[in-house]
């Protein structure tokens, strides 16, 4: 990887490891442990870590100086959240990954002091209130209604797959402002926070023990400045977050595929030579391709943001690919290590800490969350290679 990076580069990377290193060990391991346990939004131990890192300077790297950041490329801003998820330490997530990006090219001018550096110093966090129960896929055409009365938004509807909603102090919120036809040209982006009279928040348990959450909002009221920019043209800042989100998808495998090396080698069969321990090294071998592959994907994302661009197909390359190679990973790893393979994650006795079982049991959630693949492909077809519909 040194020899992929600028001189510049390299020097932020060693840096940023130097300081990582030398951090509290007692709230780095509580983080760490945390985060395994549930990496999509920082509670107790991980907004602690933040909030460190942001006294320290260290979030909002490639955040313009004028709003407190260090004014890096978007590939240091990438290098830092793979940094951190490759410790399995909070690095954001979409709250500065994403929304803040976002809020910094569409925001209004008080939005940006409002927010901005609130989520710097790690005190905020959003969730995304995008998808409905007969909106997912087809976001267009939500239906979850704001009617304006006055200052406010008055806000009536439901979503559904939001997760962190149970633990975030704020939504980013999408909403139907125009008619249902409309479609994207009638939907509008709010921001609320979690605590505001009028939001329910009701778990959902996949299938994998991870909880989401159906958000229900009744008479919710929303200061008409809370507004995203112009009324009916929140469709920009939606795909602008889900963009800034899919270009940091990769991670994730590469700690998959490491726990499989951790088995494999715990029961010899990475230095063995018999057949069964040739069929183990060949498949780790061709994930690890795989993985490198999906890596790549997702700095292409990072150099053309640097080059002023938007990613948008590649940016659904990535997602596409980096969810399917996930499962894969799961159930290859699963077929390798046979019937024991199916103790559940939690017992002491799982083969690779139960995360290999855990994780094909998440599987299906991947290949929805954050856009289904069957979209992505159509945006690939579409915006990356010029096909018309």
């Amino acid at each position: 990887m040194k020899s992929l990076l600028s001189q510049g580069q390299w020097a932020f990377l060693t840096d940023l490891r130097a300081y990582l290193d030398g951090l509290d060990p007692a709230l780095v391991e509580a983080t760490r442990r945390e985060n395994i346990e549930d990496p999509m939004q920082p509670r107790e131990h991980g907004r602690a870590f933040l909030r460190r890192l942001g006294a320290d300077g260290w979030l909002g790297v490639s955040w313009p100086r004028e709003f407190g950041g260090q004014g890096r490329s978007p590939l240091e801003h990438w290098l830092f959240a793979e940094e951190l998820y490759d410790r399995r330490l909070p690095n954001g997530l979409l709250t500065l990954n994403s929304i803040g990006p976002v809020l910094i090219r569409l925001g209004g001018e008080a939005q940006k002091r409002q927010y901005l550096p609130r989520i710097l110093a790690g005190d905020l966090e959003f969730a995304i209130g995008y998808s409905e129960p007969d909106a997912g896929s087809d976001l267009a055409s939500l239906r979850t209604r704001a009617v304006r009365d006055g200052d406010d938004y008055v806000v009536n509807g439901q979503k559904i797959w939001t997760t962190g909603a149970s633990v975030a102090t704020h939504l980013w919120l999408a909403v139907r402002t125009g008619s249902v036809e409309s479609r994207h040209k009638g939907v509008s982006l709010l921001i609320t926070p979690m605590d505001a009279p009028g939001i329910t928040v009701r778990p959902i348990i996949t299938q994998g023990g991870e909880r989401t959450n159906a958000v229900f909002l009744d008479d919710l009221r929303v200061p008409a400045e809370q507004r995203v920019g112009e009324e009916n043209e929140g469709w920009a800042a939606i795909t602008a977050a889900l963009n800034f989100e899919r270009m940091f998808y990769h991670n994730e495998p590469r700690w998959e595929l490491r726990q499989l090396v951790g088995w494999a080698d715990a029961a010899g069969l990475l230095d063995e030579d018999t057949a069964a321990a040739h069929e183990v090294q060949t498949t780790i071998g061709e994930l690890a391709v795989d993985v490198e592959i999906c890596r790549l994907f997702a700095q292409r994302g990072a150099r053309i943001l640097a080059e002023g661009r938007v990613p948008y197909a590649e940016a659904s390359a990535n997602k596409v690919w980096w969810g399917e190679l996930r499962q894969r990973i799961c159930d290859l790893g699963l077929d390798l290590i046979g019937e024991d393979g199916t103790v559940a994650y939690g017992s002491e006795f799982a083969p690779a800490q139960g995360h290999l079982e855990r994780g094909l049991r998440s599987s299906p959630v991947w290949r929805f969350g954050g856009g289904t693949n069957e979209i992505q492909l159509d945006i690939i077809a579409t915006r990356g290679l010029g096909m018309t519909k």
